[in-house]
């Protein structure tokens, strides 16, 4: 998974690309560029990020080393440490997705009084 894939995840779930840079510290241009592609975030950064995605540290380290780095060697160290990342990734967006969109159970008992032609189902 790349950086820009991480950014957008993390920009959804902050609410904002503002809001994620704040809470990251970082400018919210900075945090435009390493979407872009054209720099990674600092390492102790890095942390934050993952612990907030609630994905693997040193995988969000990686994928952002991954942005400047030129060496291919190294390239092939840090893609290894991001395989495991995208499932993990994958699984969250979904269970964030699943937990946003399913109405609570206040929600769900006044869909009850709703008539036929306006009720909706939604499936898991």
């Amino acid at each position: 998974m790349e950086m820009r894939e991480l950014i957008e995840i993390a920009e959804k779930k902050a609410g904002s690309q503002i809001a994620l840079a704040k809470m990251l510290g970082q400018f919210d241009s900075s945090i435009r560029q390493v979407k872009a592609g054209k720099k990674g975030l600092p390492d102790a950064v890095c942390i934050e990020l993952a612990d907030f995605l609630e994905v693997d540290r040193l995988a969000v380290i990686a994928a952002s080393n991954l942005v400047t780095e030129k060496n291919e060697k190294r390239k092939r160290i840090f893609k290894g440490c991001i395989k495991g990342l995208e499932k993990a990734t994958a699984m969250g967006l979904i269970i964030a997705t699943t937990t946003i969109l399913t109405p609570s159970p206040a929600e769900a008992h006044s869909m009850g009084n709703t008539e036929p032609s306006r009720m909706y189902i939604m499936l898991n």
